[in-house]
Parts: C-alpha cells; structure tokens; sequence
C-alpha cells in the first residue's frame, strides 16, 4: 500500500518553497506505529460496517463505491506540499446538464449522502490512507488543493505536520468556525505535537462527530465554502488574484511543473562522455534540420578525451555545453539537461547517433495534427563507422502505459513529448536502461504514438554502448530498472524482467527488418 501511495503522489511544483519544521521524537518515531495500530483495528473492528456501506453506496449512488481525491500532504525536504489521493465512500451522483457538466454540489448530494456526512461514515476509507502513511490519525485536516494556494507561507506551515483524520479545528468547530479559526488551530497544533494532546483529539473527535455529529455542515451548505471563495466574497482578495490562484491550482493539479516553456522550441537533450570520434557528426545532423527551432543541450560527464574541444570549434548560439562537476553517468546527465531545457518540446539524441534533415519537422507536424503528446519514429542501424547494416526498427503503432512496460520499443533517438502536458521528468540514479526509466515515467501521463517513418540512425557496436553488452548483463539492468527506479519488489522486479525478456524476442521477430 506503501509503495503504490508513493507511486500516485506528487510533488505540487509550481508553489513556492517555505522553511521546513524540526519533527519532535514522538511525532517523528512514535506516531506512525499508532497510525498503524490504530487503522488495522479500525479496519478489522468495523469491517462489517465498511461492506455494509460499500453495498448501500453501491445500490444508492452506482459505481464507483469510492471517491478519490488530490489533497495536499505532509511538505518535503524542498519545502513543497506532496500532493496524494484521499480515499471516501461516495456522497454524490453523477449527474450532469445537457453540456456534459457536472450539476452543482447541493443537487447532486443525496439524503443518503447527507446522512453519510452527517455520520462520518463517508470518511471511514481515510483509514487506508493512514495505513499507506499519507494520512495520520491526528494532524491538521488536509484541505483542498484550490485552498491551499491561497494560503499564506505562514498558514501553509500547516502542512509540516501530516495531515490528519482528524485535528484541533474539527474538535473546536469543524466546519461552523471561520476560516482564519480553522488555520489558526491547525498551526496551534504544530506548536508542541505530542502524545496527551492527540489522545484528547482522539476522545473529542469520538464526542462530537458520532455523538453530537456537530459542525459537520456549514449554513446548510452542502460543501463547506472554499476559502479562496472565502476570501473573495469578503474582499480579502481580488477577482484578478482569485483567477490567478485558481490557474495555479489547475496546473498544480494537472501535474504542470509551473516552467514557462517558449511554444514551438525543441530542447534537444544529449549527454555525452568520450564520444569525440563522433558528437561533430551528431551536431552536425541537428544543425541539417530543416527545422530551426530548437537548442541543443549538450552535458558533458567528465570526458578524458578531446569532447569539449571538437564542441568548441562547433559555433552555434542554440548550443548549450555544460559539464558535470564528476562522473555522474547518463540518467544524472539526463536529468541536468531536462532542468535546463526552455522548449515546449523535448527530444533525445545520444552524441553518437543521427538524424535525418527532417526528422524534428515532420515529427511535431505528426503530432501537432493528430494531437499526440508523446512520439516516437522508426530508425536504421549504422555500425562504428557510419555504414548501414541493413537493419531497420520499427514498433507497435501506439504504446500504453501496459505496452511500455512490456518492452522498450522507442529508440532513444526518435522520441519526442510535450513537455507543457507532460512536466519535468527526472529519474533514479540507474547506470543504465535511464532511457527506458523515462518513457514508463511519460507513458503514465500520455500514449506514444508511432511515426513510421525513418528517421534516425542508431550507431551500434561502438565500445561502451548497450549494443556491445551481453543478454546477462542486460537482464541485470533491467533488474535494476524495476527495483530501483520504479521501486518494485523483488517478486514484481523478476517478474517485469521476464516480461522485457519475452517482448523482446517478439521485437525482434516483429519489429526488426533485416535487408
């Protein structure tokens, strides 16, 4: 539960950063090994009662039984809120106008999911959420992601404990007391977290949600008011303010990492180490594009070889050339790159392959006309010194999240994405297979689509590369991709290993062509 709670959460990149809080010995060691007692006997001692509401949910309001929502959770190391899903039984329906969207709240909330609410019956799936860590028992109400922008640094202070089923606010009020009361509450929590004072929470909560069901509601409100709403009805916040905040939420929401990419720029990412014999000839293909638009990020990772002087000699304005500080290998390089990349498109060319002169111009109007966010085209090989094998690639004509998993079917070379829809990507540190850590990253956001045409040449053979290594070596790598960047078991990492090994060989049987 842990390890598929960290796969669904997020960081809210685009919210400035705020000072992080110092956890206390019981909030830091203690309080989790209660969350996990509590929850499990949560769990076990209700289970009666979580079917029997599943069934009631099920035959009132339809499928599906739970309600998921982005909340905001505990802030990280950076300064930034972790965004995860909160887990409900459902309250609403689905009803909608004759444009497609939904009515208002206050229509589609039942008598049913009134008394739900008004039960806090609604809220008894939030123990998994404990049990999986992005909840606690006790901690300040995670609130919603639309609320938090417009939350001061000070209030988002809030958010350096981890939020919990049930707080100070909700024993002192609930939804009945003003925003600024609510906040002030949850930041009178953080002052001293500590073992008395959630057990009072614990009683007081029992007390008043399923014994006087108090400040469930607010002024018969069938949610309770934003409180960018809030701030905006009480002129604390202009209209022009108000929308801008909302902006951010949406993109907070979306995944948007916040960068303000230049439309129609291609930001070429290309590490390089040792590749003098061949990264004026790469450069060379970049500068052939019949499309102008682009900048060629180029991380150099600590060469012994004359790398930067045949770079130097290259002089080109669209042409960044930076160095790592050590050797770091390709996915730190990778990584460095993606940070510095403006464009609204982002592509891949390692410094010993090739391009066709109109591989970046064909391939957005490929996706620009069909509006595909992730792309990827057919290649041919050539061997060390240039010459075709006569092989040439090709792959499925779109690939799922399900299909990337099963292989790697992109070159690296031929992909393309949209990096406004698609975000910052960066990856593990993995000495290998980075590549492929990168398109399982992307497909969960957007299938790939083929452009099937060739449009690369893929140098293989050349001492160092993944060409030249054995099978062994391979399923090794491979290993590792599951088990330290995608953060599987081992079971589950054995098991995808063998997946790419079975795929593999239908790559070659269907998707490789030799002449």
């Amino acid at each position: 539960m842990k390890k598929k709670a960290k796969k669904t959460t997020y960081k809210a990149e685009n919210i400035e950063a705020i000072p992080t809080r110092n956890m206390g010995f019981y909030e830091k060691y203690v309080k989790r090994a209660i969350d996990i007692i509590c929850a499990s006997a949560a769990i076990i001692c209700f289970s009666p009662i979580y079917i029997g509401v599943a069934i009631l949910v099920r035959f009132k309001l339809g499928s599906p039984v739970l309600f998921t929502q982005d909340r905001p959770g505990l802030i990280g190391e950076d300064g930034k809120e972790t965004i995860f899903k909160m887990y409900k039984f459902r309250t609403m329906t689905d009803e909608r106008d004759e444009n497609g969207e939904l009515l208002p709240d206050e229509v589609r909330l039942t008598s049913f999911g009134k008394w739900l609410r008004n039960t806090s019956l609604d809220e008894l799936p939030e123990a998994f959420n404990i049990l999986n860590g992005t909840l606690s028992v006790c901690g300040p109400r995670p609130q919603l992601v639309r609320d938090m922008v417009f939350m001061t640094d000070e209030q988002r202070m809030r958010h350096t404990a981890k939020p919990g089923l049930s707080g100070l606010a909700q024993v002192n009020g609930r939804n009945a007391i003003s925003w600024e009361d609510k906040i002030n509450w949850d930041l009178k929590y953080i002052e001293k977290v500590s073992f008395l004072e959630d057990l009072k929470i614990i009683l007081s909560t029992v007390k008043k949600a399923f014994i006087k069901q108090e400040g469930i509601t607010q002024d018969d409100m069938a949610t309770a008011e934003d409180f960018g709403d809030y701030l905006l009805r009480t002129e604390k916040v202009d209209k022009e303010n108000y929308n801008k905040k909302q902006l951010q939420a949406t993109m907070i929401l979306s995944g948007s990492d916040g960068i303000e990419r230049e439309a129609g720029l291609v930001s070429i990412i290309m590490p390089s180490y040792n590749t003098a014999s061949f990264i004026e000839e790469t450069i060379q293909s970049v500068l052939n594009q019949t499309y102008t638009n682009w900048e060629l990020i180029i991380v150099d990772d600590c060469s012994t070889d004359n790398t930067n002087e045949v770079v130097d000699t290259i002089k080109d304005c669209r042409i960044h050339y930076l160095k790592n500080e050590k050797n770091s290998g390709a996915a730190i390089s990778r990584n460095k790159a993606l940070r510095e990349a403006k464009g609204q498109w982002i592509a891949y060319l390692d410094s010993d392959d090739l391009w066709m002169p109109e591989k970046l111009e064909k391939q957005i109007k490929f996706m620009e006309e069909n509006g595909y966010v992730f792309s990827y085209t057919n290649y041919e090989e050539i061997d060390v010194d240039g010459y075709k094998t006569g092989v040439k690639v090709t792959g499925p004509k779109k690939i799922t999240k399900t299909g990337m998993f099963n292989y790697c079917w992109p070159g690296c070379l031929t992909v393309m994405y949209d990096a406004n829809k698609i975000g910052l990507i960066q990856i593990e540190d993995i000495k290998k297979n980075n590549d492929y850590a990168m398109w399982l990253k992307v497909c969960r956001k957007a299938d790939c689509y083929l452009l099937d045409e060739i449009l690369g040449q893929y140098r293989k053979g050349r001492v160092g590369s993944v060409s030249t290594h054995s099978i062994r070596t391979m399923i090794g790598w491979h290993y590792k991709l599951y088990r330290e960047a995608e953060d599987m078991g081992i079971l589950s990492s054995l098991f995808n290993t063998g997946r790419n090994l079975v795929f593999g060989f239908y790559k070659k049987k269907r998707y490789v062509r030799r002449q």
